[in-house]
């Protein structure tokens, strides 16, 4: 059997431009209003969900493919998907060759505590406004209306018509995680973000990291 690509040398394969967009506090901040709030002002369906599930985008760095998967207590069936735990929200990357394939646990702060309970309090009054019969039971954090699993579809609709409501160009949910990045970076350091994007190497951390402004420097001599 053959195993190379008779036309690898013929064709070039397409490559991504990198992304530079960074997300602002303020950009940010509108986009989660308008996720909650429709063009008639009023308060949708979905939108709490969505500003929860922004947040806890921004404030673990996980893209949204995991944080979908993310359930509320550990699988024992399965050792690499996420859960929340008792110190704090468990992520394994395994399947992804460009990192060290090591687990994080992402301790608690405040601000990631308060997504938590929103997450909680949402759920428990979902399950009173539904009779019994009715109840959807679920280990996933971010559902819908019914109780049922919140889909990327469904969630990748949320966020474009938030960002349309928000006036806020050229952003991409993917966005996040590199405003993430950036912000752990600044604060904390290159390794903290590393850690914190289970990277293998500094330059592959360094692909998220925007710079918000220019960097100042003093002359040679």
């Amino acid at each position: 059997m053959r195993r190379d690509n008779p036309v690898q040398d013929v064709i070039r394969t397409m490559t991504e431009k990198p992304r530079t967009r960074y997300i602002t506090d303020s950009e940010l901040r509108r986009i989660k209003v308008g996720g909650i709030y429709g063009d008639d002002g009023k308060r949708t369906r979905s939108g709490l969900m969505l500003a929860a599930l922004v947040d806890m985008a921004y404030l673990t760095g996980r893209d949204i493919g995991m944080l979908l998967a993310l359930r509320w207590s550990r699988d024992p069936d399965d050792a690499a998907a996420p859960y929340v735990g008792d110190d704090g929200i468990f992520f394994r990357r395994s399947k992804v060759a460009s990192t060290t394939g090591a687990a994080v646990m992402i301790g608690w702060t405040p601000r990631l505590l308060d997504v938590v309970e929103r997450l909680r309090r949402l759920r428990a009054e979902r399950m009173l406004k539904k009779r019994a019969s009715q109840r959807v039971v679920t280990e996933y954090v971010f559902t819908l209306q019914d109780g049922l699993q919140f889909t990327y579809s469904g969630a990748s609709t949320a966020w474009k018509r938030a960002v349309k409501r928000a006036g806020v160009p050229g952003v991409m949910f993917r966005d996040l995680r590199a405003k993430a990045l950036t912000d752990k970076e600044r604060l904390d350091g290159m390794q903290a973000a590393r850690d914190m994007g289970q990277h293998s190497t500094d330059s592959q951390t360094a692909d998220y990291v925007r710079l918000r402004s220019g960097r100042s420097t003093k002359a040679t001599r």
